[in-house]
Parts: C-alpha cells; structure tokens; sequence
C-alpha cells in the first residue's frame, strides 16, 4: 500500500495540470460525433436494403419447404 501511495504520488506530480486536456476532449468528442453520424447515416441509409434481403433470403426458405413433392 506504501507503494502505491508513493507511485500515485510522483505521478500527480509529473504531470501539472494544462489547458491542453480541455482541447484534446474537444477535438475527441468532435472526432467521435463524425464518426459516430457516419456510422448512423449509413446504418438509416441501408437498413431498408438488408431488410428486404432478410426477407427474400426467408422467402426462398418458405417456397421451397412449401413445395408440392417431396
């Protein structure tokens, strides 16, 4: 426990406290809401299309498991 409280110590101390945290959580939330749209935009853009093929790809199920011969 000595230890520890002496590693958190030093630690605290060699890195003072600086305006460049505030500007590195705005660029990373600024960096992460684009890729995060991009991400949403594509998902609302295709997910009619992956849809429709989950539906023909069960659709072809029920003809053939509807079939008249065995």
């Amino acid at each position: 426990m000595r230890r520890l409280r002496q590693w958190l110590r030093a630690a605290h101390r060699a890195r003072p406290v600086s305006d460049r945290g505030g500007q590195t959580l705005t660029e990373y939330s600024i960096l992460m809401g684009v890729v995060g749209g991009g991400f949403a935009y594509t998902a609302i853009e295709f997910l009619p299309n992956f849809i429709d093929a989950l539906q023909r790809y069960y659709d072809g199920f029920y003809v053939m498991l509807n079939m008249p011969f065995p």
